[in-house]
């Protein structure tokens, strides 16, 4: 299974439940395999998810226009999610290298998108969703927030899948850094925690300049 693992479709399954071993066949035969891909396809199939959901929200007001913002919208969120992930990738590189990581910027955005896949599969559940007719809910200035009673079941899917990302990214960074997943876990912190600083230091400034 290691020879071809990143050319294969076998790193689709075992990301899931492998996600050190997986990764780590991906970056020793082609880290740049699918990358892109991954990094893009969730967020275009959620934007898709969006507009189909407002469009069975008011079918009587679409605009002839609707296919293409549709499909600008998909785009939109394809390119952002590339962006983030070139972001991402350059911030977690610098963060954890910071504890003695030592994955390159390829590498580290390698395993970035391949963690997408339980998020991936959690948007293509959404769209299924969507398309059977469970709305997401969109609350609104005029209207109080209404929640479909079928979307609570697709809400705890997502709550669900989005854990599992979550544990599935910290694993996979940390074996591209070669050390702990607690070491990972907190690489994934320190720019939060710089953010979080940097924020409360403006917000005291700003404070401080309205009331000089």
């Amino acid at each position: 299974m290691a020879n071809g693992a990143g050319g294969s479709i076998t790193p689709f399954f075992t990301i899931w439940t492998e996600p050190r071993a997986t990764i780590r066949r991906v970056v020793e035969t082609d880290p740049k395999r699918y990358v892109i891909a991954l990094a893009a396809i969730g967020p275009a199939v959620g934007a898709l998810a969006n507009e189909w959901s407002k469009a069975i929200d008011s079918s009587a007001n679409l605009s002839v226009l609707w296919p293409i913002e549709v499909a600008f919208s998909a785009v939109f969120g394809a390119v952002l999610g590339i962006v983030s992930l070139y972001i991402s990738g350059a911030i977690l590189r610098w963060s954890g290298g910071l504890i003695g990581g030592v994955a390159s910027q390829v590498e580290v955005r390698a395993a970035l998108a391949w963690a997408q896949v339980p998020a991936i599969a959690a948007e293509i559940v959404l769209l299924i969703a969507v398309l059977s007719g469970i709305a997401i809910p969109h609350p609104t200035a005029a209207t109080m927030l209404q929640i479909d009673p079928a979307f609570y079941k697709v809400g705890l899917a997502e709550a669900v899948l989005a854990v599992w990302g979550s544990i599935v990214g910290v694993y996979c960074l940390a074996e591209v850094h070669r050390f702990s997943a607690w070491r990972a876990f907190c690489a994934t912190l320190i720019p939060a925690g710089i953010a979080m600083v940097v924020l409360g230091f403006v917000v005291w400034v700003v404070y401080a300049l309205i009331n000089h």
